[in-house]
C-alpha cells in the first residue's frame, strides 16, 4: 500500500446490535440480500468512506460489487468504489474456521475487479482484506502466498493487502511486534492494523481492553517512527462503554480518549438506534475530525490491565451459566454462521464457552448488570497508588464510562440473583466495592433508566417460567440505543 492513497475515516460495518429496525426495512433482522442496499445506503446517505463486507462467521452476498454496480450504476460512476469510497472484505480465518471459504473470497476479489473492468468502471475495486483474530505475521504472509497462487490461476494483475485485525489484549499492547515481522517479509510504505474493542473487553473487561487499545496505538506510532513507514490504525467499536463507547451523543470524548484512530467503524446500533439527523451530524463531524497524535502511556501499564483482567475473568467464571441462558433470547439480526461444531468456533476464554461480544453485552444489560462494572471494584481496591496513576492518566474517562453504565443497574435483581448463586453474591459485592471506591451510588438517574431497570426485573423473573424474554431484551435495548 503507498503513502499517497485515500484512508477512511468511518467503515460501516455489519455487527448485529441494533435494538431498533432500520427505517429503510421491514424489520430489524437485515438479510444476506439487504447487506447490498445497506452498504450503498451508508455510502450515500451517510457518507461512510468505507464498508465491510464480512466473510468471517455470516452467510455472505458474493455478488455485491455486481450488485451494487447495477442497482446503482450512477452513484458508482460519480463516487468510484475503490477510489473515493471502499469496500473492505473481511475473511475468514482459516486457523478458527473450516477453510473451504477461503478460496472462494479469494476468487470473489479477483471477479469483482475484472468486472468492474469490463463495465468500464474503477478498478481494482477491492484491494484490501482484513484477517480476524490474526496471532503471527506469519498467517499473513501466508495468505499473500496463497492469494498469489490463486491470482495466477486467473492471469489476473490484482494486488491484495491484508489488514491484520489483533484482538487479544496482550497481543494488542505488542502490535508492534507484529507488524515488525510482518514487513521483514511484506515490505510496505504504509499499513492499516485494526485493533479490535469488544472481544478485548468479552475476554479481559472493558477497563483491561481500553488500556490495552491506548498502548496499541502508542506503540504504532512508535513505529512508524522508527521505522518510517506508515500506520493508519482502525479501531472497531460499538455503542456501549463496553464495546468501545461510540455513538452519536459520544463522539467528541471518544476522539479524546483514543487519540491516534485513523477510522472507526460504525456499527448498526450507532446507525439504527439514533434519530436519523444526529447520525447524519455524528458522521459529518468523524469524516471532517483532524487526526490526532497517539497519546503516550506510562510505565507499568501492563501491570494496570493484567490486574482489570484477573479479577473480570473471576467474576465471569461465576456468572457465565446464567449469561449463557439470557444470551439464548437476545433476537438475531443478521444472517450468522453456526459457531460452533462443524461449521464455526466459539468464543472461550479460561475454558467457559461465552456468547459473542453483542449477544454477552445485551444479556448482561438484559438482566441490569452492565459488564464494565465486573470486577472494576476489587480491581481499585488492591491497586497501588502509581497503578492507580497511571490507569486515571491513560483512561481519561473511566469514571464516566462507569456512571454513563452504571445507569442500568438493576440492584433489586442483582440482589434477588445473588441470594441463590454464589457467583452473583461475588458480583455484588463487587459492585458494592466499586461504589465505594467511586465515593457515590451507582443506578438509575432519568425516567428511561428506571423504566430500563422495570423491564430488566422483567427479564429475571420471566426467565423463572421459561417465558420468551425476547421483547423485554429488545425493548431494553432500545431504551439504552443498542442491543448489546
Amino acid at each position: 500500500m503507498t503513502a499517497e492513497r485515500t484512508i477512511p475515516r468511518t467503515m460501516g460495518t455489519q455487527h448485529p446490535d441494533n435494538a431498533s429496525k432500520p427505517r429503510w426495512a421491514q424489520d430489524a433482522f437485515i438479510d444476506t440480500q439487504t447487506e447490498v442496499e445497506e452498504a450503498y445506503r451508508c455510502y450515500s446517505e451517510l457518507d461512510a468512506h468505507e464498508f465491510m463486507w464480512d466473510w468471517e462467521g455470516k452467510h455472505v452476498d458474493e455478488s455485491v460489487v455486481e450488485k451494487l454496480f447495477e442497482n446503482y450504476t450512477e452513484f458508482f460512476q460519480n463516487t468510484p468504489l475503490g477510489r473515493d469510497i471502499f469496500l473492505t472484505t473481511r475473511l475468514p480465518n482459516i486457523w478458527e474456521e473450516k477453510g473451504y471459504r477461503l478460496p472462494k473470497a479469494f476468487v470473489n476479489v479477483i471477479s469483482a475487479n475484472q468486472m468492474a473492468r469490463d463495465h468500464g468502471m474503477h478498478a481494482p475495486v477491492l484491494f484490501e482484506a482484513i484477517l480476524p483474530m490474526t496471532k503471527s505475521a506469519d498467517q499473513l504472509h501466508f495468505l499473500h502466498q496463497r492469494f498469489r497462487q490463486v491470482k495466477k490461476a486467473f492471469d489476473a494483475p490484482d494486488e491484495l493487502e491484508l489488514i491484520p485485525l489483533v484482538e487479544e489484549t496482550h497481543a494488542i499492547q505488542n502490535v508492534d511486534q507484529l507488524l515488525r515481522q510482518y514487513v521483514d517479509k511484506e515490505p510496505r510504505e504504509s499499513i492499516r492494523v485494526f485493533l479490535a474493542r469488544s472481544d478485548p473487553a468479552l475476554n479481559s473487561g472493558n477497563a483491561a481492553a481500553c488500556l490495552s487499545v491506548k498502548a496499541g496505538l502508542d506503540r504504532l506510532q512508535r513505529f512508524s517512527e522508527d521505522t518510517g513507514i506508515a500506520t493508519h490504525p482502525i479501531l472497531g467499536v460499538g455503542s456501549l462503554p463496553f464495546r468501545g463507547g461510540l455513538n452519536p451523543a459520544t463522539v467528541d470524548d471518544f476522539f479524546k480518549e483514543y487519540a491516534g484512530i485513523r477510522t472507526v467503524t460504525v456499527q448498526s446500533a450507532f446507525r439504527y438506534d439514533y434519530e436519523p439527523a444526529d447520525v447524519e451530524a455524528a458522521m459529518k463531524k468523524i469524516n471532517e475530525m483532524p487526526i490526532q497524535k497517539a497519546q503516550s502511556v506510562p510505565e507499568g501499564l501492563d501491570a494496570v490491565v493484567d490486574a482489570f483482567s484477573a479479577h473480570y475473568q473471576r467474576f465471569i467464571e461465576g456468572v457465565a451459566g446464567t449469561v449463557n441462558a439470557v444470551a439464548a433470547y437476545v433476537p438475531k439480526r443478521r444472517e450468522r454462521r453456526l459457531h460452533v461444531g462443524l461449521f464455526g468456533y466459539a468464543r472461550k476464554m479460561q475454558g467457559i464457552t461465552l456468547p459473542r461480544a453483542i449477544a454477552f453485552c445485551a444479556a448482561m444489560y438484559s438482566l441490569g448488570v452492565p459488564p464494565e462494572l465486573l470486577g472494576a471494584g476489587s480491581a481499585l481496591a488492591k491497586m497501588k497508588v502509581k497503578q492507580r496513576d497511571a490507569l486515571y492518566e491513560t483512561y481519561r474517562f473511566f469514571e464516566q464510562d462507569l456512571e454513563r453504565a452504571g445507569h442500568y443497574l438493576n440492584h433489586e435483581n442483582l440482589h434477588a440473583l445473588a441470594r441463590h448463586d454464589a457467583g452473583w453474591e461475588k458480583v455484588e459485592q463487587d459492585v458494592k466495592t466499586l461504589e465505594e471506591q467511586l465515593g457515590r451510588k451507582l443506578g438509575p438517574k432519568e425516567d428511561e433508566h428506571y423504566i430500563h431497570r422495570n423491564l430488566t426485573s422483567n427479564v429475571r423473573l420471566l426467565l423463572k417460567s421459561k417465558a420468551d424474554v425476547s421483547p423485554e431484551i429488545v425493548r431494553a435495548g432500545q431504551l439504552r440505543k443498542s442491543l448489546g
